[in-house]
C-alpha cells in the first residue's frame, strides 16, 4: 500500500484550481464561450450543514476522537467534489476541434463498427436494460462507497482516492482541453442512440456557436472514459472488503463494457481510461516514495 500525504493531494488539488483559472481567464478574455453550471443544486446549503456539524464535534468531542475525523474528512470529501465541479465547469469551454472522426476511422481501420454494436445490443432488450442499469449505478457508487469509507474510518483508502480523482482529472481533462471528444452519437448515425447521447454533442456544438447550452443532459468527456476511470476507483475502496470488492468488480465489469455496448464510448476511450489510470498509479508510487524519503515515519 502506497502511503498518500496530504501535501500532495494539496498540490494536486491546487494544480486543478489553477489550471481551471487559467481557462476560464482565456475564455473570458479570447473565446467568450457560454457554458453549463456542472455544480449540483444546494451545495450552499449543504457546505453550512458541514460547517455546523464540524463545529458541533468540535465542542463535543477530544481533539484526536474517530468522529471528530470522520467529520472533518466528510469536510475534505466535499472540497474535493467542488474542486472537480469547478474543472468540468472550465474544461467545456476548450476552444480546440473535435478529435471524434480520427477515433472513429482508427476504430473502422480495426473493423470496429459502433452501428453494429448498437444494432446487436438493441436485439437483446433484456440485456440492454440490465446494461443502462449497470451503467447509472455509477453516480450512486460515487455518492456512497465514499461516505462508507469515511464513516468506517479507513481513512488511508480515502486519502488516496482523492489522490486518484485528483490526478486522472488533472490528466484526463488537460488531455479533453487539447483533445476534445464528444462521443459517438455526435457523428455517428444511428437510430439506436438516447437523446441523452446526442445531447453530448449538442451541447458542445452550442457552446461553440456561442448558444447558451438549451440542456445538461449526456456526457462531457468521451476520451478518456471517466466512467471506466471512476469505476476502478470504486472497486479499489471495497479492497479491505473482499466479497464486496470482489462483487463489485464483476458490477463494474459489466459497466465499463456497457459504455461501448450502449453506444457511450468508443472502444479507444475505455483504452484511454486505463492508461490514465495506470499514470495516476505512477504518479501516486512516486510521491509516496518521495514523501518516505522525507519522513521516514509518515503514515
Amino acid at each position: 500500500m502506497y502511503q498518500v500525504s496530504s501535501r500532495s493531494i494539496v498540490i494536486l488539488s491546487s494544480l486543478v484550481l489553477i489550471l481551471s483559472s487559467i481557462v476560464f481567464s482565456i475564455n473570458h478574455f479570447f473565446y467568450k464561450y457560454p457554458g453549463n453550471n456542472y455544480f449540483p443544486e444546494g451545495i450552499p446549503f449543504l457546505a453550512l450543514v458541514l460547517i455546523l456539524l464540524n463545529l458541533g464535534l468540535v465542542l463535543y468531542f477530544p481533539k484526536d476522537n474517530k468522529i471528530r475525523q470522520v467529520g472533518r474528512e466528510l469536510i475534505y470529501f466535499f472540497s474535493l467534489m467542488c474542486i472537480i465541479a469547478i474543472a468540468t465547469n472550465a474544461v467545456q469551454l476548450t476552444p480546440f476541434p473535435i478529435i471524434d472522426p480520427i477515433i472513429n476511422t482508427l476504430e473502422e481501420c480495426m473493423d470496429i463498427r459502433m452501428e453494429a454494436i448498437l444494432a446487436w445490443t438493441h436485439n437483446h432488450p433484456k440485456f440492454k436494460y440490465l446494461l443502462g442499469v449497470i451503467y447509472d449505478s455509477l453516480t450512486y457508487q460515487m455518492s456512497i462507497l465514499p461516505l462508507l469509507i469515511i464513516i468506517t474510518c479507513r481513512f488511508h483508502l480515502i486519502r488516496e482516492y482523492y489522490f486518484y480523482m485528483l490526478s486522472t482529472v488533472l490528466i484526463g481533462f488537460t488531455f479533453y482541453y487539447f483533445f476534445p471528444t464528444t462521443a459517438p452519437a455526435s457523428i455517428i448515425n444511428s437510430p439506436f442512440f438516447s437523446p441523452e447521447q446526442i445531447d453530448t454533442g449538442l451541447k458542445f456544438r452550442q457552446i461553440h456557436h456561442y448558444i447558451n447550452p438549451t440542456t445538461n443532459e449526456g456526457g462531457l468527456i468521451a476520451f478518456p472514459s471517466f466512467h471506466a476511470i471512476w469505476a476502478i476507483l470504486c472497486v479499489n475502496l471495497l479492497r479491505e472488503w473482499p466479497i464486496a470488492c470482489i462483487l463489485l468488480f464483476i458490477i463494474n465489469l459489466f459497466l465499463i463494457a456497457s459504455c461501448v455496448l450502449l453506444g457511450w464510448h468508443y472502444l479507444v476511450d475505455i483504452i484511454g481510461g486505463f492508461i490514465v489510470l495506470l499514470l495516476s498509479y505512477c504518479l501516486l508510487k512516486y510521491c509516496s516514495i518521495g514523501a518516505a524519503k522525507r519522513c521516514p515515519g509518515i503514515e
